[in-house]
């Protein structure tokens, strides 16, 4: 009996190496199915969903992955604003307005005149900061309405449902249909630039979690 079982325990470990050693080559050998959809970092192909709208890859240096896109989501991170009443019922609802400037000014260029206005506006919500520029100008190009600030509490909810302290992985999933284990693991920040010279959010991970949100305006 003692004889029978030996082989057979061998024959399985054999079995379970091949088969993990398949799944390895497998993830590093991927090849997109329509390689003008996806990109290579490092040599890992990876597809953003086309939602994503992706651009171009920035300067990534080290373990900072920079991503250009030209998605509505870097430039409305927390769904569409369009003055100070519309945070009342915006995923920035529970933020204190601590402070807020509004200009208003005829727009003589137009004919009817038309009159615009601007509102800065700075919010916070215990350790997170935020401050937004809202505007009517109907002859700007794209814009988004974050200038700066940083999110570092669990309880701020982005649009697309991210959050502080989600896993990193589902981060990815969020963006692309396929991102490798590989990369996910190397990088401990993303950097994601609007396309049109807006702004930028850095998104920072540790142990396997998103930490930290920080927008910087171009």
């Amino acid at each position: 009996m003692i004889r029978r079982t030996i082989p057979l325990v061998l024959l399985l470990g054999i079995t379970f190496s091949e088969c993990d050693n398949i799944s390895t080559h497998q993830r590093k050998t991927y090849i997109p199915s329509d390689s003008t959809t996806s990109f290579k970092i490092d040599n890992y192909w990876v597809t953003p969903k086309k939602s994503f709208e992706f651009n171009s890859l920035g300067q990534s240096l080290g373990d900072t992955l920079h991503l250009v896109t030209c998605s509505k989501y870097v430039y409305f991170p927390f769904g569409k604003l369009t003055d100070k009443s519309s945070l009342t019922a915006s995923l920035l609802k529970d933020f204190t307005i601590t402070h807020i400037i509004r200009d208003t000014f005829a727009n003589t260029n137009i004919s009817p005149p038309f009159f615009e206005w601007s509102e800065s506006i700075d919010l916070k919500l215990a350790n997170n900061k935020l401050n937004l520029f809202l505007d009517n100008d109907p002859e700007a190009s794209i814009h988004g309405y974050i200038r700066g600030g940083q999110i570092m509490d669990t309880n701020v909810v982005f649009a697309n449902s991210i959050k502080v302290g989600m896993r990193t992985e589902d981060f990815y999933i969020i963006f692309f249909d396929y991102f490798p284990t590989e990369l996910n693991k190397k990088f401990v920040a993303v950097k994601l630039e609007s396309c049109v010279t807006d702004v930028t959010h850095i998104y920072t991970f540790n142990n396997g979690q998103l930490t930290s949100v920080k927008f910087i305006s171009q």
